[in-house]
Formats: structure tokens, sequence, C-alpha cells
């Protein structure tokens, strides 16, 4: 019945969405989550409605939905937090500056669900946290003190648990790609203190989270702002204890790599302590290696791309020549045909083992009769993922470089994705 209720709510007049809304309040806060589930997905086509009715049902109850909704949080199961965010995203649309203290209580509950176990209610969080920012946006007065006031909003979440810090530091990190051009320097200056002092963390998720954010800043923010925090950034990860610097030893060379192609080896040393020292080095090394790689590579391509393509014969003479090829060439599989046929014509008979001989009344005397040549076999090769040199010796790669070889995009695209900048099916079409 609900699912009825669903596709039919965003066609009913006002003073029946009234009624219907009277009808599913209570099933906001039912103990079924299959039926709170369905409850707020009414409520949320009928905000998501562009019909007349539907838009002045919700402009006419702001404020009754305001305590709905806040008042249904603490009952809100998983199952029913993507159609609640949802319906949260279509509200915030309607707000005014009146509202933003409505706004700022829906923060925290929004950064947590960042980490929600549904890909759904993940994205619908992300998309709600841009969305509550084009709102601060709206309120005035000036676009630098609007984002600031968010962001100060967000950054109470550094201070809670550990998957509350975790997930606020990846909601910055979205905040910094969709609203990099509101946030004044000295904003960005107070965010990057922030983000290094997570660096510091004891707790492995809130370090990746940081790391992450960092990765993030790389890709986005050009050479000259990021050389003003250059030297925040490499303290902090020159600070990191030994424990996390061995756990996430990858993910700091990829790190270190990305410093050094923007500001060059010389200063990302000179502000690294010496322990870090033989890190740079096998960075740079890799990336000699890799641009070799490239250029060989380049090579190679514009040879083939040089080499004549053999064209067609067109006269009779160039036909007849290809004929005969032709013709050749078939004979010549003809008789490798005819070869591997007597090959497979015969046959070996092993014999008794030691000096016992083969007895041939033995019912299961058929199972000697082999195939292949008894004792001719090879041993066959041991499979293993190393290259060999022509002398016989192992060519074992360095981690760091078979991390630049296939694992840096990889990495960089799950990144991407677990702050809600590309979704999963946009990386399938190429898009993004």
């Amino acid at each position: 019945m609900l699912d009825l209720v669903v596709a039919m709510a965003p066609y009913v007049d006002e003073k029946s969405l009234h009624s219907l809304y009277g009808i599913i309040q209570p099933s906001l806060q039912n103990k079924d989550h299959g039926i709170q589930k369905k409850a707020y997905r009414v409520l949320e086509e009928i905000c998501a409605s562009d019909r007349p009715a539907c838009q002045n049902f919700v402009q006419s109850h702001l404020k009754d939905l305001q305590s709905t909704l806040l008042g249904s949080l603490p009952s809100a199961s998983s199952p029913a937090k993507r159609p609640r965010l949802k319906c949260l995203l279509h509200v915030v649309k309607q707000f005014t500056a009146e509202h933003e203290d409505f706004v700022t209580a829906l923060v925290p509950e929004v950064i947590l669900c960042t980490k929600e176990v549904s890909v759904g209610a993940r994205k619908n969080a992300y998309n709600l946290l841009v969305e509550i920012g084009h709102a601060f946006l709206r309120f005035g007065p000036a676009a630098d003190d609007a984002m600031q006031r968010y962001l100060l909003v967000v950054y109470a979440g550094l201070t809670g648990s550990v998957t509350m810090m975790s997930c606020t530091v990846l909601a910055l990190a979205r905040l910094l790609f969709e609203f990099k051009e509101h946030i004044s320097p000295a904003a960005l200056e107070q965010l990057v203190q922030h983000i290094c002092l997570m660096i510091g963390s004891r707790t492995r998720d809130v370090v990746k989270s940081a790391l992450g954010f960092l990765k993030v800043a790389l890709l986005l923010l050009d050479v000259e702002l990021l050389g003003r925090h250059l030297q925040t950034m490499l303290e902090a990860i020159g600070g990191m204890s030994d424990d996390m610097r061995r756990h996430f030893r990858m993910k700091l060379r990829n790190l270190l790599s990305k410093l050094i192609r923007k500001f060059g080896f010389d200063p990302v040393r000179a502000l690294l302590p010496d322990s870090y020292h033989k890190v740079l080095l096998n960075v740079r090394k890799a990336e000699a290696r890799n641009r070799k790689r490239q250029a060989l590579k380049r090579a190679a391509g514009s040879v083939e791309e040089d080499r004549p393509v053999r064209s067609k014969g067109e006269s009779m003479e160039e036909v007849l020549a290809d004929s005969d090829s032709e013709d050749e060439s078939k004979q010549h599989d003809g008789k490798e045909t005819k070869k591997a046929l007597r090959q497979r014509a015969q046959a070996w008979l092993k014999e008794g083992e030691g000096d016992e001989p083969l007895n041939f009344l033995d019912p299961h005397v058929a199972r000697r009769v082999l195939a292949t040549k008894p004792g001719t076999g090879k041993a066959g090769k041991v499979s293993h993922d190393f290259k060999v040199s022509a002398d016989g010796r192992l060519i074992i790669c360095e981690e760091e470089e078979e991390e630049e070889i296939k694992g840096v995009d990889e990495e960089m695209a799950d990144l991407m994705q677990e702050v809600g900048i590309r979704s999963v099916s946009d990386e399938k079409c190429g898009l993004g």
C-alpha cells in the first residue's frame, strides 16, 4: 500500500497532501525499518516534486517539517538514511537566512552519514553538504564570511569521536573541491593547520583521511597558493610516528612524489628530517626510471607509426605474386598438418616397474599406453611474478616502482570516489 502512496503522492492536491502528511508523520519514527523507509520515501517525493501543490505545501509547512525532521533524528534507522537525506536536500533548497540555526543543527548528522553502508546514503550526504554550503552563501552577507561560518560549524566535528573526526576530514576535502574560490587565504591557512594536526593523530583512520585531504589539495590548488603552506604540511608529515610511517609508507611515497613534482626535490628535502632523505632518494630514482620508461614507449610508438604499411598490389603481376605466396603457405601448412597427424598416431608402452616384466593379461594394461614418449618431458617451470635477466638472475622491482607503475591512479580514483567527487558509474563511463 505504501508503494502506491509513494507513486501517487506528487499528483494529489494540497488539501490531500495535508491529510497524507498527518498520516505518515507517526511512521517516520516507526520501529519497523521498512515502514519508516517508505514513509520517508513519501515525504521525499512530495518535497522533490515541481508541481505547484507540492511546492506550496512545502513552503507552508517549513517550520513543521523542521521540527518533524529534527525530532525523528534519534529514531532514524540506517535503511531510511538515504530517503531522509534526499528529503533534507530538497527542504534546504527552500531555506532563507532565518533558517540558519536549523541548517547548522543538521551538519553533524550529515557528516556522519558520509560513512554509511549504503552508497546512495553516502552520495546524498555529500550532496547535502554541498547544498548546505550553497545555503550559507545565500544567507550572506559576503561569500567569504558565509563560507568561514560554515567551516567553523564543520570544524566542531574534529573534536568528536574517531569516526566523526575521519568523516569531518573527508567532508572538508569535498568542501574544498566545491568552494575553493570562496575560501579566503586566511580561512585556507586555518583549514590546512587543522588538517595537519590530524596527521599527528594516533588513529590510522584519521591519518588516512588527512593524507587523502592533502592529495586532494595538491590536485586542486596551484603551486603559488600551496607554497605558502608547504612548510606546515611537511612539518606535519615529518612528525608522524614510526608506526604510522610504516603503515602508510606507500601513501607517503605517492604524496612525496607529487610534492617533488610541484616544488622540486631540494625544497622538499630541506623541510623534512633526515629519516626521510632515503625515501626521497628512492622516490627520485623511481621518477627517473618512469620518465625513461615513458620516453622509450613514446619512441617505440613513433617507430611503429613511421613503419610503412605494405599496400595491396593493384597490378596483375603483384596479384599473381600474392596468390603464389598464398599457395606456398597453404602447402607448408598442409605438410605441418600431416606431420602432426603422424605424431599423434604414434604411441609408447610404459614398461613394468624395476625388473618386473609387463603382463599383457592384466586388465589394466591399457593404462600403460602413452601418447608421449616417457622420460623426455621437461619439468614444468615454476610460475613467479619476477622478471628474469639473460643470465638467469631474478629482477625484483622496488616497492615504490611497482606502486608508481600500477597503483597511483587507482588509489587517486578511489580517494576521489570516497569524498563523493567521482562515482563508480562515472569511472566506468570514462567521465570526470
